[in-house]
């Protein structure tokens, strides 16, 4: 048989209680009413933490306060957690969390404990899994149930915390490789671009050499037929010069034998036996 209690937090939907968890609640309430301060602290608890009974903190807390003032020293670290947590550090708070500090220190079980559950929290101190871990450690030697089940949940949440940093750690150093293949693929191909530009570079030196080359040659070749056009022409010239020279001295020749042929008629016509044939002073 269960009992069934409404609860608004859960949209109205029935909270399920074991027979069990229903019967413990109702024999540390009994317990509780009779001035009990570790059932009242008990009750507490299973108010804030629903189990049981519908859960309700303002309960819990009316609870926890009748305990603390029996110096129920539970109690008293219990309510100090949730005003840090509630209302954060104030002067009274600091002291309280110091007192905290030496009772743990002095080997106190349950400062121990709350000291453990304020570092897995990081409540009114800086959150530290491996502190908190250290002291509910100290508190499940010291003989605190509850500190074991806290001490496994801040385990599993160090190797979650563990195994998501070694993913990380993976991530990084695979993204560190594929940085490092783009890099160097990169350089290759800068290096195999520059090779091709230099490749290009003295393939188009060659081609400006060959035309150079080419175009020195067609100027030599056409200077080689400039000049020899130009000593052809000045030997046709020279032999113009010399054929008009000779032509000259030819005629000079000649006219100088007409001139002596004139002279020698002159001073003796029938000199001539051609012509003296035909004078009769030559008969």
């Amino acid at each position: 048989m269960c009992l069934l209690v409404p609860a608004q937090l859960y949209a109205e939907t029935p909270v399920v209680f074991s027979d069990v968890s229903a019967g413990v609640f109702r024999f540390q309430v009994k317990l509780a009413e009779q001035g009990n301060p570790e059932a009242q602290y008990k009750v507490g608890e299973m108010y804030e933490q629903g189990n049981g009974v519908k859960k309700d903190l303002a309960v819990a807390q009316s609870w926890y306060e009748k305990s603390a003032a029996q110096n129920h020293k539970k109690s008293s670290y219990k309510l100090l957690y949730l005003e840090i947590q509630s209302n954060g550090l104030n002067d009274f708070t600091k002291s309280q969390l110091g007192i905290l500090r030496q009772e743990s220190v002095a080997g106190n079980a349950d400062a121990q404990y709350f000291l453990g559950k304020m570092y897995a929290a990081g409540v009114g101190v800086p959150k530290s899994l491996n502190n908190a871990l250290t002291w509910l450690n100290k508190a499940t030697f010291n003989g605190i149930p509850e500190a074991e089940h806290e001490a496994i949940a801040v385990e599993e949440e160090l190797v979650r915390i563990r195994e998501k940093e070694a993913k990380k750690r993976v991530q990084a150093l695979e993204a560190s490789n594929k940085k490092k293949l783009e890099e160097e693929k990169a350089k290759a191909r800068k290096k195999e671009l520059e090779k091709k530009r230099k490749a290009d570079a003295a393939v188009a030196r060659r081609k400006a050499q060959r035309e150079a080359d080419a175009k020195r040659a067609a100027s030599s070749e056409t200077g080689r037929k400039r000049a020899e056009e130009e000593k052809l022409a000045a030997a046709k010239a020279r032999q113009k010069q010399a054929e008009a020279k000779a032509t000259t001295e030819a005629k000079a020749s000649q006219a100088k034998k007409s001139g002596d042929n004139r002279s020698s008629f002159e001073a003796d016509p029938c000199k001539d036996k051609k012509k003296a044939r035909f004078l009769s002073t030559c008969r």
